[in-house]
């Protein structure tokens, strides 16, 4: 097969490129924050997201719930809203292009 062939049988949706993950913030305390984030539909992600949230100084902990698409965050510091949301963006951005890249390399046996 093809790499031609294998984008045209897995093609790579624009909308999902562009579009960046909806996020926001349910909750916010000092020790502890709660996020709303569209699109959390697979453990994958939810690790991708936990993870960029993990490495943000001042992030203990993070938890996704993928049944209620909520992350809770465990802070030591305070953090600012914005942050927790482009930890989020940062860490699912490149998601479907990846997923496309790595389907178009199956096909032709990478």
């Amino acid at each position: 097969m093809t790499l031609l062939r294998a984008l045209l049988t897995n093609p790579i949706r624009p909308k999902r490129l562009l579009r960046a993950p909806d996020s926001s913030v349910v909750s916010h305390e000092d020790a502890a924050a709660t996020l709303q984030v569209a699109g959390l539909f697979c453990g994958v992600c939810a690790t991708r997201v936990e993870d960029s949230l993990s490495q943000l100084d001042g992030v203990e902990t993070a938890a996704c719930d993928l049944d209620s698409a909520m992350v809770s965050v465990t802070l030591s510091r305070p953090v600012s809203d914005g942050e927790l949301q482009r930890a989020v963006i940062d860490a699912a951005a490149a998601m479907p292009l990846r997923r496309a890249a790595e389907r178009a390399a199956r096909a032709v046996g990478l």
